[in-house]
């Protein structure tokens, strides 16, 4: 955790041209999170902080708080332990073979198929343990 702090007061870049989509992907998603934080904070920190309440300040403290957040989420993957596993993500991601359209088409259909049957068994299951409880008097 020290390492992670020390590491926001950086600007270098960590391995900068390797796992480039797989670091801007995931540092857009951190981005999406405090965005989505910051927004749901300032909504409900009008209810109790008088001092939110004013909306200039609201606005300001989520500038403030956005800006510390975009920062953090830009070095967050430039820090050497997650920026290594992002990259050994993509070099991953290189070797996996994807499905053709009729394979994915087959298995989607293998797929809804078995939750169909699975679903009428649960069901039906579901059905002799009522009659099985209602017989024996358990459920009224």
């Amino acid at each position: 955790m020290r390492d992670l702090f020390k590491e926001l007061f950086r600007i270098r870049r960590y391995k900068n041209n390797q796992g480039r989509l797989v670091r801007r992907l995931t540092m857009f998603g951190v981005w999406a999170v405090i965005i989505c934080g910051i927004y749901k904070f300032t909504q409900l920190a009008f209810d109790w902080a008088p001092l939110l309440r004013e909306q200039q300040i609201r606005y300001i403290v989520g500038l403030l708080l956005a800006t510390v957040g975009m920062w953090f989420g830009y070095r967050l993957v430039h820090w050497p332990v997650f920026a290594d596993f992002l990259v050994s993500v993509e070099s991953e991601m290189v070797k996996v073979s994807w499905p053709g359209k009729a394979e994915l088409y087959s298995s989607t259909i293998v797929v809804l198929v078995m939750f169909a049957i699975l679903s009428a068994m649960i069901y039906l299951f579901d059905l002799v343990w009522v009659f099985i409880f209602n017989w024996l008097g358990i459920l009224g």
